[in-house]
């Protein structure tokens, strides 16, 4: 079934008609299909090796010609755990929560209300302020040393205040969950609240009304033919009769100094973005401000309940159905790794219509390696390490606790030399996010949570200020924790670094002059909540957001949290040996040798940094799959296992990496000294490039 690949998608009551009935008719299939799947388990999945794959080296052979939604599928009946943190349900024999990494046998110490929040008027969300949202509520969790007490009595119970940053992240993952009553009425549903003293909560959302300020520069659309981006040029028209293998320059091709064209006009982002309160916003809206259907909300909604397995295979399923097939349109880019970063926000600005959706090659200049899936996947890589990058000046490190990143307040003037209008980076940018859900890569863009909340939709709280500056939490804490706060002689504004120079933002009009005192103490908070979670960075926030509902529609990713979302972009930063070792494919000469008991005795010994380095030689990424390791893929998004094939050795051999089919050919090692030698030093070079096989 057809669905709109971005935000110029058509609009008219028939099509939207369609594609809502075709979703719905998805979900039940996809329920159906389950129980078909399942009976296919082992026919398919967890079976040995068939002996005429390992004895003649033919690995294709073996690998099982499943997609990755396939993989889901087959999983879907697997014993599971809960994680009593974050409540994921990781396979039973991982020891530790896929999610926030808690171990198995850890218990959360807490009690806490739900608490529904209906929509209101504006007109009695006046009333809702002075008498819910800024009264101090007697809490109904334990008292925090009762907790403790009872904590001791367990052998790792863990109470709330005790968390890392990874886990508290996650543990919010929780909060908030969509519920519609029996009129059709969506609301959310707060299942706990940390700050029980300040429960205001808000959420971001698009206007659509405004969505001509994001359609101001024309882009000629392009025709339905093969499609080849040659160093940020677009060449049009190619007759698909042609060698499409060859990169050729254009005869006119597009001038790459128009890539850097605005596409924004400066943006009035107090109306093309809005940052609502949960008592007035509508929750039957996507964060585009577009609606959604009551029925549409009945089939997506009992969604939202299932497992993340459950709705990852769904949501593959869906995915798939974006691509265009390969025969009608397909993007080949050539790029230079000089220019990586500037030439892919080009390339992806001028990206429209069925493009934005076209199957994408790469090949780097100058090297003679064949996009088989890995250059595609250094590609991601490397893009998103240079998004993050200083340099860049799109992103700072906001919490050094779990490293995450957060649009960087000053990036207006911290991108004045780059090749493209800073918001148009940032479109950019979601059209990268985008790309990546689309093709199943995952990235090392470790957002901050609230990036990730912002791009759903989801509330905010005084909670979330706590993973953005676990100190400024703790100091609004104080202030309502504190009677005589006028002594703290603060005003309502903040202080921010700009050009070099510190400034005084005002939080109201002439907020310099107006004293924080214990009667408006509760409004100063919800304006610095207001100001560092939105309007510092309101504009590309909304290019961020934009962009990647350019590419896939908001009813897909309705159904996941932000941390489910975070998992299926950037899958597991941790990685588990014992998980690569079994779902590794080995030939039979290392099978009968003592070399693959040396290899991963390595792989064991060496740091994470390392183990991230040899899987992005043998790969071409450094992260590891959402499914682990049985989740690798080749370039046509197939199961692709990694794979251990062992070759006579030579003097001073070295393993050599077949990265777009996951496997390292290992010499035969006479000694685990030589093989322990080889691998730490072929991990001291650069693992990019692909004038190798």
């Amino acid at each position: 079934m057809d669905f709109p690949t971005s935000s110029n998608s058509p609009s008219d009551g028939g099509s939207r008609t369609l594609w809502f009935f075709g979703l719905c008719a998805s979900i039940v299939l996809f329920v159906l299909f389950l129980g078909i799947v399942n009976h296919c388990y082992n026919k398919h999945y967890g079976m040995p090796l068939p002996a005429p794959a390992v004895t003649n080296q033919n690995f294709h052979e073996f690998m099982p010609g499943i997609k990755r939604g396939d993989v889901e599928e087959l999983l879907a009946n697997v014993e599971r755990w809960e994680c009593s943190i974050c409540a994921f349900q990781s396979l039973l024999q991982k020891p530790a929560c896929s999610l926030c990494g808690t171990p198995k046998d850890t218990r959360l110490v807490e009690v806490s209300p739900e608490v529904v929040v209906p929509r209101m008027t504006r007109s009695s969300s006046v009333l809702r302020r002075s008498s819910i949202n800024y009264r101090h509520r007697s809490k109904s969790t334990l008292p925090r040393h009762s907790m403790r007490r009872l904590s001791v009595l367990f052998q790792k119970a863990i109470v709330p205040d005790d968390l890392n940053a990874r886990q508290r992240s996650a543990r919010m993952r929780k909060q908030w969950s969509r519920q519609i009553d029996g009129a059709g009425h969506v609301s959310w549903k707060r299942h706990f609240l940390d700050s029980e003293d300040f429960p205001a909560a808000f959420f971001v959302q698009l206007n659509p009304s405004q969505d001509e300020m994001f359609a101001n520069h024309e882009v000629e659309p392009l025709d339905e033919c093969v499609v080849i981006t040659l160093r940020g040029s677009i060449v049009r028209g190619l007759d698909k009769t042609q060698d499409t293998d060859r990169l050729t320059e254009p005869d006119s091709p597009v001038d790459e100094s128009e890539a850097g064209a605005a596409v924004y006009s400066e943006l009035k982002s107090t109306k093309a973005i809005a940052w609502l309160d949960l008592a007035t916003g509508d929750p039957n809206k996507t964060v585009l401000g577009t609606s959604i259907s009551e029925a549409m909300w009945n089939s997506l909604l009992p969604l939202t309940k299932l497992a993340f397995t459950l709705k990852y295979a769904w949501f593959l399923h869906q995915t798939a159905d974006l691509f265009v097939p390969y025969d009608e349109l397909y993007i080949k880019t050539k790029v230079s790794r000089h220019r990586l970063f500037e030439e892919a926000l080009e390339n992806l600005l001028h990206l429209d219509g069925r493009a934005l959706c076209a199957i994408l090659r790469f090949q780097f200049v100058g090297e003679s390696g064949l996009d088989a899936g890995a250059i595609q996947r250094e590609w991601y890589m490397l893009v998103a390490q240079a998004m993050l990058s200083e340099s860049s000046g799109m992103f700072i490190e906001a919490n050094r606790d779990d490293h995450s990143f957060f649009i960087n307040p000053n990036c207006a003037a911290d991108m004045t030399e780059t090749a493209v209008h800073y918001l148009d980076a940032f479109r950019a940018a979601g059209r990268f996010i985008g790309r990546a859900l689309l093709d199943g890569q995952v990235l090392p863009l470790h957002l901050s949570p609230v990036l990730f909340k912002a791009l759903l939709g989801m509330p905010c709280t005084l909670d979330d200020i706590e993973t953005l500056d676990k100190t400024l939490y703790k100091s609004l804490r104080y202030l309502l924790d504190n009677k005589h706060v006028d002594e703290l002689a603060l005003t309502f504004s903040v202080t921010q670094a700009r050009a070099g120079k510190l400034i005084e933002v005002d939080l109201v009009p002439h907020g310099q002059d107006v004293p924080v005192t214990d009667a408006n103490k509760h409004a100063y908070i919800e304006r610095m909540m207001r100001y560092l979670l939105f309007e510092r960075i309101q504009d590309p926030l909304h290019a961020l957001i934009q962009g990647t509902y350019d590419v896939v529609p908001p009813e897909l990713l309705l159904v996941f949290d932000h941390k489910e979302l975070e998992l299926i972009l950037c899958g597991q930063s941790d990685i588990d040996v014992d998980d690569w070792e079994t779902s590794t494919i080995t030939s039979s000469n290392l099978k009968n040798s003592a070399v693959l008991e040396w290899f991963w005795q390595l792989v064991r010994a060496l740091s994470s940094a390392d183990q991230a380095k040899l899987l992005q030689y043998a790969t071409g990424s450094s992260r590891v799959p959402v499914q682990g390791f049985q989740g690798l893929t080749s370039y046509d998004g197939k199961i692709c296992y990694f794979t251990l094939k062992g070759v006579p050795y030579t003097l001073g051999a070295y393993p050599v990496a077949h990265a777009c089919y996951n496997r390292i050919d290992l010499p035969l090692y006479p000694t685990q000294e030589l093989l322990d030698d080889a691998v730490r030093t072929l991990l001291l070079s650069d693992p990019t490039g692909f004038n190798m096989q």
